[in-house]
């Protein structure tokens, strides 16, 4: 069952649009863990991840007065990462970097047969869904890691339910002609 979903009462949000710390303080505990590991499935670079999921919280502070009282903070936090590492991509596309991407595992060393198994699994996933085509790849990391619906990943790229609900097939389907026959995937 999903972790209760972090929300803002309309009079919150209106504090924080008056410049209140605390409720700003507690907006950045609650989402910079799950903004880092978003931007770091999409950058694989710890550095970039961090620097992003920074940014994306000066951004807020900085547009904090245009924000609706009946607005979703989550979603507007996800679409303004989604945006700088969609930018930083571009960035990276334009002006290759000298020095290789991190090759950080996204799961941890085990010493037994079935934890290297699962390793290599894992590698294989992070391998295909690095090669998905930038629209599916963020909605699908939006949905299985972030676990969010459909309607809020097509609020956070500003798809329809519908295109968001292609995108993870296309991925999906990616996924399973790249792992073959596993009966790890629906």
């Amino acid at each position: 069952m999903p972790a209760k979903k972090f929300t803002l009462t309309p009079e919150q949000i209106q504090a924080l649009r008056d410049g209140d710390k605390e409720i700003f303080r507690r907006l950045y505990f609650e989402f910079q863990p799950r903004l880092h590991r978003f931007l770091w499935l999409k950058l694989r670079s710890v550095e970039r991840a961090e620097d992003l999921a920074q940014e994306t919280f000066l951004r807020l502070w900085e547009k904090r007065e245009q924000l609706r009282a009946d607005g979703n903070l989550e979603i507007y936090l996800f679409r303004i990462a989604s945006n700088l590492a969609t930018d930083a991509v571009r960035a990276r596309k334009r002006r290759p970097s000298t020095t290789p991407l991190e090759a950080t595992p996204l799961f941890d060393s085990r010493t037994t047969e079935s934890a290297i198994e699962y390793q290599e699994l894992a590698r294989r996933i992070e391998a295909i869904v690095s090669q998905l085509p930038e629209g599916s790849k963020t909605a699908f990391l939006l949905s299985r890691y972030e676990e969010l619906s459909h309607a809020e990943i097509g609020a956070i790229m500003g798809l329809s339910v519908k295109t968001v609900e292609k995108h993870i097939g296309k991925a999906l389907q990616a996924l399973r002609a790249g792992l073959g026959k596993l009966e790890l995937l629906p």
